[in-house]
């Protein structure tokens, strides 16, 4: 059994429960639960049986959990199942409401890691190993625990500074950002005729825009940075594509930190990303490219779709792990939360599942084509959006409009090669393949072309990342994990479609 270490080292905690009640645990005052069998005296049982016993039993309330969990958890002898624990505790009711994000921050403070990944082979290995992924032609399992596969994670060494702000309570998002200018005209702002109203401020959707120092105005093409679920574009690219484009001669990469952490309605999320596009352009007077992840692309598409001025002034579309057509694994995203056959969770998470009242009206009508140039990226053993395989992918887009665009499935285009096997949701972010087709397609006219860059499949990541790099790009999913838990309230339906989406 592999060792675990905790912030806290206290005397063991038998959490069997006895009969009587012991004097420091209060009884249930209504309707008692039905009771244990008693335990003999002397007989300890394993924590984790005692914790879920409890639990069941209503003996153990767990409610509050402001100075309880600490202990319970730095008691139990396995972290993995203490995941398993709060994700149950969730399930039957007895973690409710406003307790949710501080039992699982605290999960998050208890977990420290027991080792770091020393190469970028092991790294990988690791990272896919925590979501049950074993074979580049097998999709991961569909059931899973996410708290369990973070907590592993966690256990590994997978830990960002950004993460590690959001764990010990620090808001990091959008923190970064130094407020942009305000541009000498705002003519795109709700004047273009046929453009959806933004119902956002200017003021606020310009200040999710973080311009870097260095940024040329122009000089090179600005490319925008768009994240997906639960990250900000800082904390998404920064460690991986962002840094890449940055020390490019023809790449100017600007970060978007969209509120809330692109956890809210997804239609809006869409709006920052029809205003920095256009903000850009009229800033810089070159014509910008958008960068995407996860449901990025989602919100690209949109903005496409009902801001038709926009792709009139964007050269590329380049989507990491999209999710056109939603995602059929949803749920494992809310472990827990769930009442009767709806998942509660996160507005923009349920927005994405497969079908939802949202993926159908942007696909309708010809959503489910590109709008400009588009170069998709995706992976069979992606862990969060699902399908991906082949022209049946989420990630898949059509071309009805003639614009350009190429769709590379790793494991198809790579077979049996290192850039085709075993590769995360995430891990897209620090694949060879991916970043050449990032740079083939803002250096050629139209998308990029698997044929010119086929020879990095040769290679398992990007040149110019480190092992640092790829650590960090993958401790995006516990933190998007994290953050999802911290939303509140949670939603049982879907944000109702906006008025101007008639078609």
């Amino acid at each position: 059994m592999r060792p675990y270490t905790f912030l806290a080292a206290a005397a063991p905690l038998v959490l069997a429960i006895p009969a009587p009640v012991p004097a420091q645990v209060a009884a249930p005052v209504a309707a008692p639960a039905p009771k244990l069998l008693p335990i003999p005296q002397g007989v300890e049982t394993d924590p984790i049986t005692g914790l879920v016993s409890g639990l069941v039993s209503g003996v153990l309330s767990l409610g509050s959990l402001s100075s309880a969990v600490p202990e319970v958890i730095s008691d139990l002898a396995n972290a993995l199942d203490a995941a398993g624990v709060v994700t149950q505790a969730i399930a039957n009711g007895t973690i409710l409401g406003t307790d949710v994000p501080a039992v699982v921050q605290k999960l998050f403070q208890a977990v420290q890691p027991t080792s770091t990944p020393t190469s970028i082979p092991q790294a990988i290995s690791q990272a896919n190993s925590a979501f049950g992924i074993t074979s580049s032609s097998q999709a991961p399992p569909h059931e899973q625990d996410i708290l369990q596969n973070v907590v592993t994670l966690l256990l590994d060494g997978f830990i960002s500074s950004d993460l590690e702000a959001v764990i010990q309570g620090v808001v990091a998002q959008s923190s970064n950002n130094i407020n942009p200018p305000v541009p000498f005209s705002k003519t795109f702002y709700n004047t273009v005729l046929g453009n959806a109203p933004f119902d956002i401020a200017e003021s606020t959707l310009r200040a999710a825009i973080y311009i870097p120092p260095g940024f040329t105005w122009g000089a090179k093409q600005p490319i925008l940075m768009s994240p997906g679920t639960g990250a900000t574009g800082d904390s998404t690219f920064s460690s991986n594509i962002g840094k890449l484009l940055a020390q490019e001669s023809f790449a100017d990469p600007v970060y978007l930190n969209i509120p809330q952490n692109l956890l809210n309605d997804t239609q809006s999320s869409a709006e920052y990303v029809a205003y920095a596009l256009q903000y850009l352009y009229t800033m810089t007077s070159k014509k910008p490219a958008i960068m995407t992840w996860s449901q990025g692309s989602l919100d690209a598409q949109w903005a496409f779709k009902y801001w038709p001025s926009v792709p009139k002034i964007v050269t590329d579309h380049i989507a990491i792990s999209p999710d056109y057509h939603g995602t059929v694994l949803a749920c494992i995203l809310c472990p827990g939360f769930s009442t009767a056959n709806d998942i509660a969770c996160v507005p923009s998470v349920i927005q994405q599942q497969y079908n939802s009242n949202f993926v159908t009206k942007l696909r309708s009508n010809g959503g489910d084509s590109a709008y400009v140039p588009t170069t998709t990226v995706y992976s069979l053993t992606d862990e969060i959006v699902q399908p991906q395989e082949g022209t049946a992918a989420s990630g898949y887009l059509n071309d009805a409009r003639n614009v350009g665009v190429s769709n590379t499935f790793l494991q198809g285009t790579c077979l049996a090669q290192p850039a085709g096997l075993l590769y995360t949701h995430e891990g897209v972010l620090y694949n060879p393949v991916a970043y050449a087709l990032v740079v083939d397609a803002l250096q050629h006219t139209g998308p990029g072309n698997f044929a010119r860059v086929s020879g990095q499949c040769a290679d398992i990541i990007a040149p110019g990342l480190s092992l640092s790099d790829v650590v960090e790009t993958e401790a995006l999913i516990p933190l998007a994990v994290l953050n999802i838990f911290a939303y509140m309230p949670k939603v049982v339906s879907e944000p109702a479609i906006k008025a101007y989406a008639t078609y």
